[in-house]
């Protein structure tokens, strides 16, 4: 019997009857179930074809990694690429996919576990990836802004408006947020108890807008907070090996404590993690969101959307500010009086006979609208309720020592993103490519062009002053029109010729009669 064999039989004697961090598993345990995981992974990952990273399939799933820029890339760029009747039902709070609607495009926050519920050889998954310690600053700040809507009208409970509507899901019923956010709301609410109660002073000596403990949970006990180690640290890679505590593998809490207590198994979740985003068809970065959206629309996107014309379409060789980074993507509730542009108007279907060109100017237009009310919701979450602001500016506050903390905690994540870089360059690579092939073509085309440019040239060569005569007559027409005369003198002289030749021959007999009738 094969290892494989062997571990497939002893894996669920192992791990049954556990419930998620409530065993401590030896290393010895622990590697056996890791290895095993990583192992059948990898195996069910060499069953896909080789071009599964490069053909878009039936079904495309974009892997929404929480703050990485995933709303933008949905609503602006993804939602524009197929039209609405082939969009997969709204499953950010729970799966709704049916395979028998045919639908085309499906966005979750879920892990890469949910493959197991889709058809996997028929669908293609993309995913963005950020800079690790951009994404902590991210989630902190995003949890804190929602929390702080509760904060406003002095909700200590989830409202009863909480409920999805058929317009969008509320952020308290979309993962990893359903967690933290009700977690910071009580955490905001008791510091304002215990502030209120000691009289203690509103704006404390030292006081820093992420060290601001009377009135919010630091960063730096954010980061060390046991829901914050086993959601956001390491997060992307987690999500990516489908290993998240909202997964559908089975074994997933334990693998993942596994990899916390012992941190030298975590390199076989990497590699799995590592080996499934190349795997996937197209694997964009935050920093490079306009880039990102650019490369997929001429990679991807040109797979089912004609060229067209270019409108805007220079891909940048600067990364995107860290100024522009510090904007966080929003979450789907709205604080009081605040809406989001209407992405229904945004993601028209095929119907507009969308090229690919067009697909990104869409997107920029789109991104721009999004971007600003995005800055408007942060405004007026924190503006009435919480004396902080979270900016690219104050994140300069934050001491050394806690970003290498954060940057240690997320090992996994550093190395997963630096793969997912060297990814991007790759797509860069083939892009390149395609605009080298398009460039030989066009120079191509051009050179027929010139060619007869160069014949008419020749023909207006002949006499200046005709030309000058002429003035700005089409000169192809002259050429055509003194070919025309040409062919008419030469059968006009033929004629002449077989008419000329036909008399010649007329009196050469009559010649000859009269010679006879002498003698």
């Amino acid at each position: 019997m094969s290892t494989l064999a062997l571990l497939s039989l002893l894996l669920p004697l192992l791990i049954s009857g556990d419930v998620a961090f409530g065993f401590d598993y030896g290393r010895e345990k622990c590697s056996t179930i890791v290895k095993y995981w990583a192992e059948n992974a990898m195996h069910e990952l060499s069953l896909f074809s080789n071009d599964h990273h490069v053909q878009l399939k039936e079904l495309l799933y974009f892997l929404h990694v929480p703050r990485t820029g995933g709303r933008t890339y949905h609503q602006c760029l993804l939602r524009n690429l197929y039209p609405k009747e082939q969009h997969c039902d709204r499953s950010y709070d729970k799966l709704r996919f049916n395979s028998s609607n045919h639908c085309r495009l499906l966005v979750t926050h879920d892990d890469y576990s949910i493959l197991s519920k889709l058809p996997v050889k028929s669908t293609s998954v993309v995913t963005n990836l950020r800079d690790p310690v951009d994404r902590v600053f991210s989630a902190y700040e995003f949890s804190v802004e929602v929390a702080a809507r509760f904060l406003i009208h002095n909700l200590r409970r989830n409202p009863k408006t909480t409920k999805s509507g058929k317009n969008g899901s509320s952020t308290l019923n979309i993962w990893p947020w359903s967690l933290l956010v009700p977690w910071m709301r009580d955490d905001l609410f008791e510091r304002e108890r215990r502030r209120l109660s000691e009289e203690a002073e509103i704006l404390p000596l030292g006081f820093s807008n992420y060290d601001a403990s009377p009135f919010v949970m630091p960063l730096h006990e954010f980061i060390r907070q046991p829901m914050v180690m086993d959601i956001i640290h390491n997060g992307a890679t987690f999500q990516v090996a489908g290993l998240t505590n909202n997964s559908y593998t089975k074994a997933a809490a334990k693998i993942r404590k596994c990899t916390i207590d012992h941190p030298n198994l975590g390199h076989h979740v990497l590699e799995v993690a590592k080996k499934r985003l190349d795997k996937m068809i197209f694997v964009g970065l935050t920093e490079k969101h306009g880039d990102s959206a650019k490369l997929f629309a001429h990679l991807i996107g040109r797979q089912i959307l004609p060229l067209g014309q270019p409108i805007s379409d220079t891909l940048s060789n600067e990364v995107i500010s860290s100024a522009d980074l510090s904007v966080p993507n929003a979450g789907i509730s709205e604080p009081p009086n605040l809406q989001a542009p209407d992405s229904g108007s945004i993601a028209q279907s095929a119907k507009e006979n969308l090229t690919v060109y067009g697909l990104i100017d869409k997107y920029q237009k789109c991104a721009g609208r999004l971007r600003r009310t995005q800055v408007q919701r942060r405004i007026a979450s924190l503006k009435h309720s919480l004396p902080v602001n979270f900016s690219n500016e104050a994140r300069q506050e934050v001491p050394e020592e806690i970003l290498d903390e954060i940057r240690e905690m997320n090992f996994l994540d550093l190395a997963l993103y630096e793969h997912a870089q060297r990814r991007f360059k790759s797509q860069l690579l083939i892009y390149d490519s395609l605009q080298h092939e398009l460039s030989k073509q066009h120079e191509h085309t051009s050179k027929i062009w010139d060619t007869e440019i160069d014949m008419d040239a020749g023909y207006m060569g002949i006499d200046e002053s005709l030309q000058m005569g002429f003035g700005s007559t089409n000169w192809k027409f002259v050429s055509v029109l003194c070919m025309a005369v040409a062919v008419v003198t030469m059968m006009a002289s033929f004629v002449v010729f077989i008419h000329g030749n036909r008399v010649f021959k007329l009196r050469k007999w009559q010649a000859r009669n009269v010679v006879h009738e002498k003698f």
